[in-house]
């Protein structure tokens, strides 16, 4: 459409340009009955706009972004206006147009939240029915962001393929066309497709922030862990059976016939009849939102520890099941395995590429490239579990319990008599339970070597173990038997079998707990208060700091940015120390925001421990600056925190360069973590990245002399994670992330991105 040159003249400030889009892209095909009114309407809102924007600073006032405080009085009231013109030429559009009629877009359940969780679907209501097709080609996200679009009814459901990124504000387009005109207005018979008028549609949401990158993680101890509150994930007999992914999502097997996202009545589009007796394997969200079905007429699923696949058995009418590898969308990627009858028990993943599974009562392992083979054995309804790592697997057998070396498929190690419910940790212990004169006993294999480290109370049984996402504790399920009856919690134990904690309500029936990857939620199944029927639920828990130093620092940043978003000078310079405020006023740092904007938020992107006691942090933390109310640009800020008495302050600043928001894909947070020898840097971004762009030429560690000391680089796309794995002595280096990393629209990184690693072992 052609630019309105009065709109041009006054509307001058970028940060306008979405209100030109709607008003320009607003106007009617068909003249309004009364272009007197109109015409004087709009010369009376030009005057004003005129004399209230010349001679000041620009305010934004597009609906979809402003805040009722960043707006003057007079400001809103030309806004006002504006929409009434707009809403004007609807309406007259609506009455006398002949290509069909107009629906609203209705944006408030989302627009300019800053609460939006990570997992959970995008939902944008239209009025009445629309061109879903040409809505949905319309769509566009920055930061880049690979969705499945779905219509609820008249709600366009746009799902993230994968989680949005933490502390991130995102912007949905919208710019749909106008229905082609009919072409035969005399046939009544022939009826046009409505269509949203077209005005791009411009949503902004931030999502939930991230916790705190932390130096020293927070400790699953048991005296750590805060049990909160339990939340019903589904209805009771909606949800068959669960498990996490490793990006934190779930995966369900549902009866055929279930709702798909957005709505507790509307069936998948492709679901199977309700009442068939069939089910479907769905992706599901921590709160309970279904996603998308993944494997119709399958059961049992099992997601692999990395990879993003899952197992499946995937049931015949010739009372036959294959054993089928999909990946998170439901793309087939292999059928593995076919057995006679009905499984009742998913596959067990033994590393990443081979999955374990009982063909009547026989042992048989499955790889995904080459076949494996081992002795014959038979385990029946017996325990099994393969190691992270892919090379050991725990089975109790009609001969006994054991853990069998996948290397040579026949060395093993003997357990105790009774060896049960095995479960591995992320650092490759064994724990397993072994029942006997009404109490059971915890054990836990380390090496070729294990060791009774705790046992029930009399009348007590554990069963259920599950490791915490640290390795530092256990979580099972206990049930005491008494004279008025059965008990039943959730136990939480140390790896050395000290401190039991009980959590949860008594009198409940907890069954098969399962931390989150991030621990902080636990799946289980519980009887409904409501009903009595078995549910599945979840439960947030929060693992304490394991350094007050730490929480203290923070909180002392916290303090520092508060007063400088409140623009309270006395307040920020109150948390520096004397070469802190010398860094502020040397020139290159700005304690406060520029004149015309504000610091709108900030969030701590990493956080390093720079000594061998903790007197001195550094805390990276990104700063966002706004103007009207709009995020325009961000910088980072890397602040030493130094002890002073019983007081942190800031001794040290330095400033990155301002970047403008949108402009690519950008790193959110950077941590630093132990493993054994070597470190691993975790660089997480705030997009979709395009795989084959994240290498070791484009993402990199640094020594002072500017070698290169990375080792090898993987990358998860579920969690836009790049991980280096890279072995340092102590010392400070430096993190770089060059413009050669792209989005999956091909959008590059807009400025290379550097950042110290300090390494304190």
């Amino acid at each position: 459409m052609m630019n309105d040159p009065e709109l041009q003249e006054i509307f001058t400030d970028p940060a306008h340009q979405e209100v030109l889009d709607m008003l320009n892209a607003s106007r009617p095909a068909a003249p309004p009955l009364d272009p007197h009114f109109r015409s004087y309407l709009r010369a009376k809102l030009m005057t004003e706009a005129q004399r209230t924007l010349g001679p000041r600073a620009s305010r934004s006032w597009f609906p979809f972004r402003f805040t009722p405080n960043a707006l003057a009085p007079a400001m809103a009231a030309v806004a006002a206006g504006f929409i009434v013109v707009l809403g004007v030429e609807i309406y007259l559009h609506n009455q006398t147009s002949s290509t069909g009629s107009l629906v609203a877009v209705d944006t408030r359940q989302i627009n300019n939240k800053t609460d939006i969780a990570t997992v959970e679907p995008i939902k944008i209501p239209f009025s009445g029915p629309v061109d879903k097709a040409a809505v949905e080609a319309s769509v566009q996200i920055e930061p880049a962001t690979s969705v499945t679009k779905q219509w609820d009814g008249n709600t366009l459901v746009i799902v993230p393929d994968h989680p949005l990124a933490s502390n991130t504000t995102y912007t949905v387009t919208l710019k749909p066309k106008s229905a082609a005109p009919n072409t035969n207005p005399g046939n009544p018979t022939v009826t046009p497709k409505p269509t949203v008028a077209p005005t791009p549609v411009v949503v902004h949401f931030t999502t939930t922030p991230a916790p705190v990158t932390q130096a020293l993680p927070p400790s699953f101890k048991s005296s750590t862990v805060n049990w909160r509150h339990d939340d019903r994930l589904a209805s009771p007999g909606t949800i068959l059976n669960g498990s996490w992914t490793p990006a934190g999502q779930l995966l369900v097997t549902r009866p055929a016939g279930q709702p798909g996202p957005g709505t507790a009545t509307s069936p998948s589009p492709s679901a199977s009849p309700a009442g068939s007796g069939t089910t479907d394997v769905w992706l599901m969200t921590a709160k309970g939102t279904p996603l998308r079905d993944l494997a119709q007429g399958a059961t049992l699923p099992s997601a692999a520890p990395t990879g993003g696949l899952f197992a499946s058995w995937s049931l015949s009418s010739s009372n036959q099941a294959s054993l089928q590898i999909r990946d998170l969308y439901g793309n087939l990627v292999s059928t593995v395995a076919t057995v006679d009858g009905v499984p009742d028990r998913p596959a067990v993943w033994v590393g990443a590429d081979r999955v374990a599974y009982v063909d009547h009562g026989t042992l048989r392992i499955a790889g995904l490239h080459t076949p494996v083979s081992i002795k014959t054995t038979r385990v029946d309804h017996g325990s099994l579990a393969g190691s992270p790592d892919g090379q050991f697997l725990a089975a109790q057998s009609s001969d006994g319990s054991m853990v069998i070396d996948l290397a040579t498929g026949a060395s093993r190690t003997r357990l105790p008599q009774g060896a049960t419910g095995f479960a591995w940790s992320t650092k490759g212990d064994l724990a397993f339970l072994v029942p006997r004169d009404g109490v059971t006993d915890l054990y836990l294999l380390s090496d070729v070597r294990w060791v009774r480290i705790a046992s029930s109370s009399a009348g007590q049984t554990w069963s259920d173990l599950n490791w915490a996402p640290d390795a530092a504790s256990l979580l099972m399920a206990s049930t005491s038997t008494g004279s008025s009856g059965s008990t039943s919690s959730l136990l939480l134990i140390n790896r050395d079998g000290s401190n039991p904690t009980g959590f949860g309500a008594p009198q409940q029936a907890y069954v098969s707990p399962q931390w989150s990857p991030g621990g902080d939620l636990v799946l289980f199944v519980r009887r409904d208060d409501a009903t009595g029927a078995t549910a599945f639920w979840t439960a947030t828990a929060v693992p304490s700091a394991s350094d007050a130093a730490e929480q203290q620092a923070l909180a002392e940043v916290n303090a520092f940015m508060q007063a400088r978003m409140h623009g309270d000078r006395t307040a920020a310079q109150a948390e520096l120390d004397d070469a802190g405020r010398a860094a502020y006023q040397a020139g290159s740092l700005s304690l406060l925001s520029p004149a015309g904007t504000t610091f709108d938020r900030y969030y701590p992107v990493t956080v390093q421990l720079t000594a061998s006691n903790p007197t001195r942090f550094l805390v990276g933390i990104r700063i966002f600056v706004a103007k009207a109310g709009v995020e325009t640009s961000f910088f980072e800020e890397q602040l030493t925190l130094v002890q002073h008495d019983q007081k942190y302050l800031i001794d040290a600043a330095s400033a990155s360069a301002t970047m403008p928001v949108g402009h690519g894909p950008t790193v959110v947070s950077v941590q630093t973590t132990q493993t054994g020898s070597r470190e691993q840097v975790r660089v997480r971004f705030d997009a979709d990245l395009n795989p084959s762009t994240v290498s070791n030429d484009t993402i990199k560690v640094k020594d002072h002399q500017g070698n290169d000391v990375s080792e090898q680089v993987s990358f998860d796309a579920d969690n836009h994670l790049a991980t280096l794995t890279v072995g340092l002595r102590p010392g400070t280096y430096q993190l770089v992330v060059t413009t050669g990393i792209t989005d999956i629209n091909g959008v590059a990184v807009a400025q290379e991105y550097d950042a110290p690693l300090v390494i304190s072992r």
